[in-house]
C-alpha cells in the first residue's frame, strides 16, 4: 500500500516538474535520421540481443545505451553498449531514480530514448524524460502524459510489439528521406 502511494506521488511530482521543461515540437524523422546516441530502457524478461540488433540495423546510431534492472546484469550485451543498472537502491523515497544516474545519462548526449516497458514504469519513463532526449518514445498509457513525446499503441504484446515499434521508427526515417513532409509531435507537418 505505502509503494502504491509513493509510486502515485512520485508521478505526479514528477509530472509537475516536467509540465515546467515542455520543449517546442519536433521533426520526428529528423531526429530519428540524425541521432547518433540512443538510450533504451529494457524491461525484464527481454530478447536482448535481438532487440539491439533490429536497433542498430534500421536505427544506425553511433552509440547504444541500455538502462537495464538488477535482474539483467546477467544477460550478455554485444560489444559497444554501454549498460547503466538501476536497482531498488537506486531510487529515491517517491521511486524516482537518484541524481547520480541522471547525471551520468544526461553525460551522454542522448538524441533519442526510448523505453520499452509495455506496462507504465514511472523510474524508465522519469529517466527517457530527464535525458535531455529531443525524441522520447514510450508505449501509450493514461500515467505516461509528460514523459514521452512519442506514444505508440501497440496491437500485439512483447514481443511483437518491439519489432512494430522499431519497423515504425525505420518507415518514418524512410519517409523522411524520401521527401515526404515530417511528422511533428502534434501529428502536423
Amino acid at each position: 500500500m505505502l509503494d502504491s502511494f509513493r509510486t502515485f506521488l512520485g508521478r505526479e511530482i514528477a509530472q509537475l516538474r516536467l509540465s515546467f521543461r515542455r520543449k517546442p515540437p519536433i521533426a520526428v524523422n529528423r531526429v530519428l535520421c540524425s541521432g547518433k546516441n540512443i538510450l533504451v530502457c529494457l524491461p525484464e524478461k527481454v530478447n536482448v540481443a535481438d532487440i539491439l540488433w533490429l536497433l542498430k540495423v534500421e536505427l544506425k546510431p553511433r552509440n547504444i545505451f541500455v538502462l537495464t534492472e538488477n535482474t539483467c546484469e546477467s544477460v550478455y550485451f554485444p560489444s559497444g553498449v554501454r549498460v547503466f543498472s538501476l536497482s531498488e537502491s537506486g531510487l529515491g523515497f517517491l521511486c524516482l531514480p537518484r541524481r547520480g544516474l541522471i547525471k551520468e545519462i544526461r553525460k551522454q548526449g542522448i538524441d533519442i530514448a526510448i523505453d520499452l516497458h509495455w506496462q507504465f514504469s514511472l523510474p524508465s519513463a522519469y529517466l527517457c524524460a530527464y535525458s535531455g532526449a529531443d525524441l522520447r518514445i514510450g508505449f501509450y498509457s493514461p500515467k505516461a502524459n509528460g514523459f514521452f513525446n512519442f506514444e505508440y499503441y501497440g496491437r500485439a504484446g512483447p514481443p511483437e510489439v518491439y519489432c512494430e515499434l522499431i519497423r515504425l521508427l525505420k518507415a518514418i526515417i524512410s519517409s523522411g528521406r524520401n521527401g515526404i513532409p515530417a511528422l511533428s509531435r502534434n501529428g502536423g507537418t
